[in-house]
């Protein structure tokens, strides 16, 4: 693994955040001051390929990017933006109690506010 991608991985762990590919850029930036914004693009693209990590596509926002791979769904907040992981227990038993089959793979995104903004409302 290249020094630029070990990198980009370090960001993606160093919190539960979801990070567009400016914030990852911004931040590798801190550890490797001369990477460029293609490399980040270009490593983000490859690290999802090899399934590394998942490509969030938000609505009419920019894409986001998760390294958690235990099933799990996300609340794409409709007043902040912000995206957050959700707990969804025994999603998958109920895909294969209602189509007969294993989920191969899953993408669940509910839109709603976020609790911080419902607590503004």
């Amino acid at each position: 693994m290249t020094r630029q991608r070990a990198v980009i991985l370090e960001v993606l762990r160093s919190d539960k955040r979801h990070h567009t590919a400016e914030e990852i850029f911004e931040l590798a930036k801190k550890h490797l001051p001369t990477i460029s914004r293609a490399t980040v693009y270009n490593n983000l693209h490859a690290l999802e390929k090899e399934c590394f990590i998942r490509r969030i596509s938000g609505d009419g926002g920019p894409d986001r990017y998760d390294n958690a791979f235990i099933p799990h769904g996300h609340l794409l907040c409709t007043r902040c933006g912000g995206v957050f992981d959700i707990d969804v227990p025994n999603f998958d038993g109920w895909i294969k109690e209602s189509l007969g089959t294993d989920a191969e793979s899953y993408e669940l995104k509910i839109r709603a506010k976020c609790p911080a903004c419902r607590v503004q409302d």
